[in-house]
């Protein structure tokens, strides 16, 4: 049940409201009671959510105040003609999303005159737009959540947020329909400048594209292939968007891809049944890993080949309709001190990321043989092939790393956060430090990941709590910056195998923005 508030509507300007005559000679002698209408500023928010209330609370202002101002006749329209309201203030639920005009009409009873304010746009947002996805296992069943962060000002203009947290959002919304069981991971789909799906793969029941206004099933990933059937052998336990290409993973190690006709077109091309061949070897690649980079900015997935032990990929572009051609990494200079991505013979992979709106990648490598970890830093050019640049390799400094690891770097710093079990740690890829960030002390830690600005990161645990922190020079260097940085904190949330920042459409992909 959405959660209800009234909301104090933004007028832009001051209303000046001007007499409409039909006879100018007679009445451009009488001295009327003009008015001025304005709103209380700090409590003015133009968009609500759907479910809300919308209220105009007008601040009059007479030019004669000792005159009688109460007799008037009050009339807001939403479109021509269509009258929602004769009250003096406005308060209004709308019964669906978009963008809806508001008019508001004063008459004189004593003088006939009407006064009339110039239109306003209330913008009416779905409740689940923008914020944090959140995939698990709960009752042996799929479950979806989604958290989201208000905001509004106080009598300072100060901004203060609030997070509003839908736990297992889709059996709440579609008790009688099902998700399916044995979730996998999620992927968010931009389809328009204000819209997006989110992808859900799942073991058993269908993997679907939801609706990224109301999570209602847009479509089942299998009715993307040719005869809506997916060919022998494809299992799929990963979707990853790539604008004009779209790419599959199954449990077998096969890639599956298309072309789309449009960077933000999802469900009019199919996928071609054959599998992606991935040269260099004899099997064609068996992939078991798409890593999780930004792959706007990096302009290529990157899969890992356990098959063969090396990184392949495929070329990605959201700009134009250019093919998807193979990632081939050419380093320069071409260090022999260096482990390459094509060859990782006597190295285990543990980790790549990407920082820097696109411009370097980091990795985290095991020798074998030591059983040491290494850090890999590089810059890389996607603009004519995949081309790494000054790669540097260095004993990792962070000794309070295993196998089991989770990684996430902060694209727009230095600092690469670590889940190791039950604590989280943060290391300064400049200084070479690491600091605890918090210990939750039980429950492992299964996936971090930033917010649209990075400002804020969550961390998911495989108990079924979820938190979200602050990022900042002041929490970081606190003696205690998991108890400094946290902002919101939700649990019972099942067994999470995975999260995802949902953006609500291209635009704040784009911009990185959290609107």
């Amino acid at each position: 049940m959405f959660m209800k508030r009234f909301i104090l509507f933004s007028l832009f300007v001051s209303f000046w409201f001007s007499a409409c005559y039909e006879d100018k000679g007679k009445y451009s002698l009488i001295d009327y009671n003009d008015v001025t209408l304005d709103v209380v500023t700090s409590l003015t928010k133009k968009t609500i959510i759907l479910g809300d209330t919308v209220r105009i609370v007008p601040k009059m202002a007479w030019k004669y105040p000792d005159r009688d101002t109460l007799a008037y006749d009050y009339r807001w329209e939403m479109g021509l003609g269509n009258v929602v309201s004769t009250d003096r203030n406005f308060e209004y639920i709308p019964a669906s999303c978009g963008q809806f005009d508001v008019n508001f009409y004063m008459t004189d009873r004593s003088t006939g005159i009407e006064f009339h304010d110039s239109h306003t746009a209330i913008e009416v947002r779905s409740p689940y737009k923008v914020g944090w996805l959140i995939l698990a296992e709960k009752d042996n069943r799929t479950s979806l959540s989604y958290i989201r962060r208000d905001s509004w000002q106080d009598e300072d203009k100060k901004t203060h947020y609030e997070w509003v947290a839908y736990p297992d959002v889709y059996a709440m919304l579609y008790p009688d329909n099902p998700l399916g069981t044995g979730p996998l991971k999620l992927e968010n789909v931009m389809t328009g400048g204000e819209a997006d799906e989110v992808m859900v793969v799942q073991r058993t029941g269908g993997s679907y594209y939801l609706s990224g206004m109301d999570f209602t099933k847009v479509m089942a990933l299998h009715e993307e292939f040719p005869g809506s059937a997916y060919p022998t052998g494809l299992d799929p336990v990963e979707v990853r968007n790539g604008g004009w290409q779209d790419f599959v993973l199954s449990a077998n190690g096969e890639v599956y891809w298309r072309r789309n006709t449009g960077s933000e077109i999802q469900h009019v091309t199919a996928f071609i049944d054959i599998p992606l061949y991935f040269s260099g070897t004899t099997d064609g690649g068996r992939i078991t890993q798409f890593f999780d980079l930004d792959t706007k900015d990096c302009g290529a997935v990157l899969m890992y080949d356990e098959g063969n032990n090396r990184v392949v990929g495929r070329l990605t572009s959201f700009n134009s309709n250019s093919d998807s051609g193979p990632v081939e990494f050419v380093y320069t200079p071409d260090d022999p001190g260096v482990v390459k991505l094509t060859d990782l013979t006597g190295y285990k992979i543990m980790h790549v990321g990407d920082y820097g709106d696109g411009s370097g990648l980091n990795i985290i490598l095991k020798e074998e043989s030591s059983g040491n970890y290494y850090y890999q830093n590089m810059e890389i050019d996607n603009w004519d092939g995949f081309n790494i640049f000054d790669c540097t390799q260095e004993l990792f400094a962070g000794s309070v790393i295993s196998d089991n690891t989770v990684y996430f770097r902060i694209r727009p710093s230095s600092y690469l956060f670590m889940g190791e079990g039950s604590k989280l740690y943060f290391y300064d890829v400049n200084t070479k430090s690491v600091k605890l960030f918090t210990d939750y002390t039980s429950g492992n830690i299964v996936e971090i990941l930033q917010d649209a600005n990075a400002g804020e990161i969550g961390v998911a645990l495989d108990d079924g709590n979820f938190y979200i922190y602050k990022l900042s020079t002041e929490v970081l260097a606190d003696a205690n910056p998991g108890e400094k940085g946290l902002l919101f904190h939700v649990s019972g949330l099942g067994r999470i195998v995975d999260i995802e920042w949902k953006w609500g459409g291209s635009y704040n992909w784009a911009f990185k923005r959290y609107e």
